[in-house]
C-alpha cells in the first residue's frame, strides 16, 4: 500500500526534473539558438562585451559543450577584445564539437585570421623541430643569396666603371681619326740632287782649299756694284725665284772657274812623294821646303788632312 502512494510522488518527481531539465539555462537544450544566457550575451555584445564575455563563460561553465556558446564567445574575442589566442580556442572547439556546424569554412578562414594577428603583433606559436630545421635552411639560403647579390653589385659596378673608359677612348679615337681625315695631305717635293751634290763636294775639301773654291766676285761696275748685283736688283722676284736652282747649276761652274783664276804651278814631271807611317802632310811640306797650300793646289781633290802610309801625292 506504501509502494502504491509512492508511485505518484516519483512520477510527480520525474516530471518537475523534466520541466527543470527544459527551462534550465546551465543544461544542454535541444535547440541551443533559445538558450537565455546565449541570446542575452548576443544581445549585450555591441553594447558590452565584458558583459557578454561574463554570460557566454557561464553557461559554458554549466554545459562546456555548447558549440553555439564556443562560436559567440570566438566572435566576441576576435572583433571585439582582439584576444587572438582565446578566439582560435573557441573556434577550434566548436568544430570539434559540431564537425556538421554549418560555418564550417568560414570557421576555418576566421582561424587563419586570428593566427594570422597572432603573428603581426609577435606571438610565438608553438614551433616543431622539423620546420624549425626547415626555417634555419631557409634563412641560410637568404644569406647565401644576399651575398651573391652583393658580389653581382659590385661586379656591376666595376663593369660600369670599365665601359664608361672604353666609351672615352673610342670617343678619343674618333676625334683623332676625323682630324686625320679633314687635315690637307702634304705635297711630296722631290729633292735637288744638284745642291746635295755641290754641299758634299765641298764639305770634302780641306778648309784653305774651301776658301780657294769660293766663287770669285764678278767684275766690279763703275758704280762699284758687280753684275750679278745689279741684276738681282733689276729683277728681284726673278733672282728670288731661281735663286735655289742657280746655286746648285753654278757650283760646278765656279768650282772650275776657281781652278781657272787660280792657275796651278808647273808641275815637274814625275815629282811624287810616298808617304811613310807617322808623315804627315805638313811634315812633307816642310822637308820639300813647301808650304801646305802648295801641297794642296799640287793636288786638288785630296784631303792632305787625312792622308795614310802608302799614299802617293804630286810635289810642285
Amino acid at each position: 500500500m506504501q509502494d502504491l502512494q509512492r508511485w505518484p510522488v516519483l512520477a510527480l518527481a520525474a516530471a518537475l526534473a523534466g520541466l527543470l531539465a527544459a527551462c534550465s539555462p546551465w543544461l544542454d537544450s535541444p535547440r541551443e539558438e533559445d538558450h537565455p544566457l546565449l541570446n542575452e550575451a548576443v544581445a549585450r555584445k555591441a553594447s558590452s562585451p565584458r558583459e557578454a564575455e561574463r554570460l557566454l563563460e557561464k553557461a559554458l561553465e554549466a554545459n562546456p559543450r555548447l558549440a553555439r556558446a564556443h562560436w559567440e564567445l570566438a566572435l566576441l574575442h576576435l572583433n571585439y577584445t582582439s584576444n587572438y589566442a582565446a578566439a582560435v580556442y573557441h573556434f577550434q572547439r566548436v568544430l570539434a564539437l559540431r564537425p556538421d556546424w554549418p560555418q564550417a569554412n568560414t570557421t576555418t578562414q576566421l582561424i587563419a585570421r586570428a593566427k594570422l594577428e597572432l603573428i603581426k603583433e609577435g606571438f610565438d606559436l608553438p614551433v616543431l623541430p622539423s620546420v624549425q630545421r626547415q626555417l634555419d635552411r631557409y634563412v641560410a639560403e637568404i644569406h647565401r643569396l644576399n651575398t651573391s647579390l652583393t658580389n653581382l653589385q659590385t661586379q656591376v659596378r666595376a663593369l660600369t666603371v670599365v665601359t664608361q673608359q672604353l666609351a672615352t677612348q673610342n670617343l678619343q679615337l674618333r676625334q683623332q681619326l676625323l682630324a686625320l681625315s679633314t687635315a690637307p695631305a702634304p705635297t711630296a717635293t722631290p729633292p735637288n740632287p744638284a745642291p746635295l751634290a755641290a754641299a758634299s763636294s765641298l764639305a770634302a775639301t780641306p778648309g784653305p782649299a774651301r776658301e780657294e773654291l769660293a766663287p770669285p766676285a764678278g767684275p766690279s761696275r763703275p758704280d762699284g756694284k758687280t753684275r750679278a748685283t745689279s741684276a738681282a736688283a733689276a729683277s728681284p722676284s726673278t733672282a728670288v725665284s731661281a735663286r735655289p736652282s742657280a746655286t746648285a747649276a753654278k757650283a760646278p761652274a765656279d768650282a772650275a772657274a776657281a781652278r781657272s783664276t787660280h792657275p796651278k804651278p808647273p808641275v815637274a814631271g814625275s815629282r811624287t812623294h810616298t808617304f811613310k807611317p807617322g808623315e804627315t802632310a805638313r811634315s812633307v811640306a816642310e822637308r820639300y821646303h813647301l808650304t801646305l797650300r802648295d801641297l794642296m793646289r799640287a793636288n786638288p781633290g785630296v784631303n792632305l788632312h787625312q792622308v795614310r802610309a802608302g799614299q802617293t801625292i804630286r810635289l810642285p
